[in-house]
């Protein structure tokens, strides 16, 4: 991007970018291309991706990719129709589709399957051979403009369809390549991170030589985020009945399953790129960087990604904590933002103390008890303790710890239930997590509550029900239950 050629005779300067000949090397092995890179962010992350063997190499045990195109628009025009009658087949061109999906636009042309199969298998005999059009393939336009809200556009497409030059398909007659492989391949080639390694190459289109060249994680099934990768790009592709075998082979069903609400399809997509980054092993900084190269995507979506990596950043602390947040709730785990703070209102709330009695006590009445971990919500996010620390006298952990024994949980349920409750805490993330491990109680443990219409308190009795606490209004269903729990 300079222009100036006077700049020249003050070069290298403070300013100039080094690169590493290995790193050209390695980006380019072929034709030793020089990326255009703007500042050393750019090439430390072109470091990090050139970890990863080129698309074009072959490697044993892994999937390799082959790409080929179809009918030139010019020299097989002879073949095409403009109408769509029984024995001909759609011709896709690039503007036809979008990345995740087949239906962008409509197809203007159509081919009679017995001619095109017979242009395409040329000198060979057609004995009913299946060929790549009665296949899932992968395709994505050769035009990648990096003007455009984003330069490479992929997809599956599904059986039965034709295409122009401008669509590089895979050719499934070379490639060694599951169609769940397919799908991660699709989900990394739509990435933003992928997206961002080629904007360093192109202006206009993108060449099968250039594709090869370009470094991508080998993923097969088994290793992480394969899965994921699987079935976020199904639910994103499989939305029409004609990739209703896909589905099923990829474990989604049907289409019916596959996600048409552009608001879930958003947050797929975002998931995607997070999880993308990660394989990549991009900082967050990093991810941010190659966010802000795409001016004309709507920031809403680019902060979705960030939230979405932010989401698959592994925790770091106390290994057993992290391990029970990653279990998410359950039965005999529960999670609290807080035991005094309303997230929402940004206020003391006395009602969240009751929410915390109410848990304990379900925990205390179980069989099994349980385990309450104050400081994360429901969506497996620390939140820490701070606002909850301002809310005590002496404003730490064992001023805390002080409330929530003998201020709440003794005074309202009992002093004689402190054997079985175990009070601990651990850093997550630098923010203080309070575990409150619950052991069967002997007797049933109820929480007073002040009925809204009399004024009066009475004693109630909780219990889990799957991941909820629920209460057991009736005085049969206290005796029921009580009869079953401690005969």
């Amino acid at each position: 991007m300079r222009h100036d050629v006077q700049e020249l005779s003050n070069f290298p300067d403070h300013d100039s970018l080094y690169i590493n000949v290995n790193l050209v090397h390695s980006l380019s092995p072929d034709s030793l291309s020089v990326m255009e890179f703007k500042n050393e962010t750019d090439i430390r992350i072109a470091q990090k991706m050139s970890k990863f063997p080129l698309l074009g190499a072959n490697i044993q045990g892994k999937w390799n990719l082959k790409l080929t195109s179809e009918f030139h628009m010019t020299n097989d025009s002879h073949l095409f129709y403009q109408d769509f009658q029984l024995g001909r087949l759609p011709l896709f061109e690039g503007k036809v589709i979008h990345q995740f999906t087949h239906q962008w636009g409509q197809p203007k042309y159509w081919l009679e399957e017995e001619e095109a199969r017979k242009a395409l298998l040329r000198k060979l005999e057609d004995n009913g051979q299946i060929l790549n059009y009665q296949k899932y393939r992968l395709a994505f336009r050769e035009i990648a403009r990096t003007t455009d809200i984003r330069s490479l556009i992929a997809t599956v497409l599904p059986k039965f369809i034709f295409a122009n030059h401008k669509l590089m398909l895979s050719d499934l007659d070379k490639s060694h390549v599951t169609n769940q492989e397919l799908l991660v391949i699709c989900g990394l080639l739509n990435s933003f991170i992928f997206d961002f390694l080629l904007r360093q190459r192109v202006t206009t289109s993108i060449s099968m030589f250039m594709f090869y060249q370009l470094p991508v994680p080998r993923l097969t099934e088994g290793e992480p985020y394969f899965n994921e990768i699987v079935e976020h790009a199904a639910k994103l592709i499989c939305t029409t009945p004609e990739f209703d075998d896909l589905a099923q082979e990829v474990g989604l069903g049907s289409h019916k399953n596959g996600v048409t609400d552009e608001t879930e399809r958003a947050k797929l997509r975002a998931e995607l790129d997070g999880m993308i980054a990660h394989l990549y092993n991009l900082t967050e900084a990093e991810f941010k960087h190659i966010l802000s190269t795409f001016p004309i995507v709507p920031e809403e979506t680019k902060q979705a990604a960030l939230d979405a990596y932010k989401t698959f950043t592994p925790l770091t602390g106390d290994a057993e904590i992290i391990d029970l947040i990653n279990q998410g709730e359950s039965t005999e785990l529960e999670f609290k933002s807080s035991a005094r703070w309303d997230m929402r209102e940004n206020k003391k709330n006395k009602a969240m103390e009751q929410v915390i009695l109410k848990t304990v006590a379900a925990f205390l009445n179980t069989h099994h008890g349980g385990t309450l971990l104050i400081g994360v919500n429901d969506e497996g996010e620390v939140i820490g303790l701070n606002h909850d620390y301002q809310t005590v006298k002496k404003k730490n952990r064992d001023g805390y710890e002080l409330f929530l024994t003998n201020d709440l949980l003794l005074k309202e349920l009992g002093k004689d239930i402190a054997p079985y409750i175990h009070i601990t805490f651990h850093e997550i993330e630098g923010k203080d997590v309070c575990r409150i491990s619950l052991d069967p109680s002997p007797r049933p443990v109820y929480v007073k509550l002040k009925d809204a219409k009399s004024g009066q308190t009475k004693e109630c009795l909780f219990i889990r029900t799957g991941n909820l606490t629920s209460q057991l209004d009736s005085p049969s269903e206290i005796l029921n239950y009580c009869q079953n729990r401690w005969n």
